[in-house]
């Protein structure tokens, strides 16, 4: 699930979310994970995040949103019960230069339900993803990255056509000839993707985030983020508008189905 910008605003009134494309905005992503528990009836009735060092006050505001969630009840043999789900958060902060405050959203949340007997399989696809090896420029600057890859399966679970939906750069030099830093981190993706096997969806397009993280960004929580342009190829317009498309988290995971939330992330 995704969402650009959510309702929530610290430090200031309620408003109208910005504009995505606003260029004078300073956006950063930060990531965690947490735990939650809904009733009969899909609300939450016990929430626990890891808020790291991303801000009491900041991570206070992110779970006040969530405990006004809404999910379809889980059914177990014919009747809704109570249940326990694993979440892992892509973050946004916002901010407008000028502007008091803070402008907080939900850029994604997936849904894991706790480990049970088929918990190796996931396993199997984070193994048979090997990871891209790291732009040697980009890692002497700082430069991190997540490259959202689309990718079609053939019959064996082979790569038969990969294209990059979408570039992020993280860092505070981001700004520095991005286009030239994103390609990069493009061509690294795309190199290594092509050697991928998922049996597990053959036949079918997966969409895979891939994640390059320094260790001095890995030390920042929140990292400076801009999202470079990049052409799409005709056929990754076509399926990312398909609700056939399997999103899988950056370690090859599936967010489970059984989870589903009647909530709008975006307010």
């Amino acid at each position: 699930m995704r969402a650009v910008f959510a309702a929530l605003l610290l430090g200031c009134s309620l408003g109208s979310p910005p504009a995505a494309a606003a260029p004078d905005l300073e956006i950063y992503t930060a990531g965690t994970t947490g735990e939650l528990t809904i009733d009969a009836e899909g609300r939450v009735v016990d929430l626990s995040l890891d808020r790291k060092k991303l801000g009491d006050e900041v991570m206070q505001g992110f779970e006040q949103q969530i405990r006004t969630w809404r999910f379809e009840p889980i059914v177990e043999d014919g009747r809704p019960v109570r249940a326990k789900a694993y979440m892992s958060l892509r973050l946004l902060a916002i901010r407008q230069p000028g502007v008091d405050g803070i402008r907080l959203a939900f850029e994604s949340v997936r849904f894991r339900d706790p480990p049970a007997g088929d918990e190796g399989v996931d396993e199997a696809i984070s193994d048979s993803l090997a990871p891209p090896r790291y732009p040697t420029p980009q890692v002497k600057q700082g430069i991190g990255a997540q490259v959202v890859l689309m990718l079609r399966l053939d019959e064996q679970g082979r790569v038969a056509e990969v294209a990059t939906e979408s570039v992020d750069l993280f860092g505070n030099d981001v700004g520095r000839r991005p286009g030239q830093h994103a390609a990069s981190f493009q061509q690294a993706s795309e190199k290594a993707a092509a050697e991928w096997r998922i049996p597990r969806f053959s036949g079918q397009v997966v969409s895979v985030p891939v994640r390059y993280s320094t260790m001095s960004a890995r030390g920042e929580r929140w990292m400076r983020t801009r999202s470079v342009p990049v052409d799409v190829p005709a056929w990754v317009e076509l399926e990312r508008s398909s609700a056939g498309v399997v999103s899988l988290g950056p370690d090859g995971s599936r967010s489970s189905e059984r989870w589903k939330l009647l909530t709008s992330l975006d307010g």
